[in-house]
């Protein structure tokens, strides 16, 4: 059993590119499409330097290499911008599922990162709709707040584990060097 399902896809056209002299633009699209999907990003940025310079002028490849490198940047909006595209058919299901995995990425960082945020704010940064906003919140049990005639989005707060106090660490390592010198 594979971990990712596209693992089998991947070998094969890796194999394909090893054993091929001249590739269409569809194999690199379905590389890049992988390769951007398992967060590969050093290999997809080294497969686009091997794409011959005829290829790179197919406009599914350099949307792709575009999406490459939003996720390089760590730029969420440029990523939901250009991933809105009418992908073909072989490279569809990778990057709808790209696309989801950073949707629920996006939500886990600003859940983490802030108390709150302006809806409209992450409206911007995730390209939602304000319906597919409030589904993708309330999903989240993430609550709403008005402040004037802005809504504020408000996480919700996850419980920390305990942590053992530094006095304990130390005082467990104390017993532990001393078992050890006797």
């Amino acid at each position: 059993m594979h971990l990712n399902k596209y693992t089998d896809i991947l070998e094969r056209l890796e194999n394909e590119e090893l054993e091929q002299v001249e590739l269409g633009a569809d194999v690199y699209q379905q590389l890049l499409a992988i390769y951007l999907y398992e967060n590969k990003l050093a290999n997809a940025k080294l497969l686009w330097m091997r794409v011959p310079d005829k290829l790179k002028e197919d406009k599914e490849l350099s949307q792709l290499n575009l999406l490459n490198l939003a996720l390089q940047h760590n730029n969420y909006t440029d990523f939901f911008k250009h991933i809105k595209y009418e992908w073909s058919e072989k490279v569809k299901a990778p990057l709808e599922d790209l696309l989801l995995k950073q949707r629920e990425e996006l939500f886990t960082l600003v859940g983490s990162a802030y108390v709150s945020i302006y809806q409209q704010d992450l409206l911007e940064l995730s390209l939602l709709s304000e319906d597919e906003l409030k589904k993708a919140c309330a999903a989240l049990n993430w609550t709403e707040e008005l402040y004037g005639d802005r809504v504020i989005l408000k996480p919700k707060v996850k419980e920390t584990p305990p942590s053992r106090g530094n006095d304990d660490q130390l005082l467990k390592l104390t017993e532990f060097v001393t078992f050890l010198e006797n």
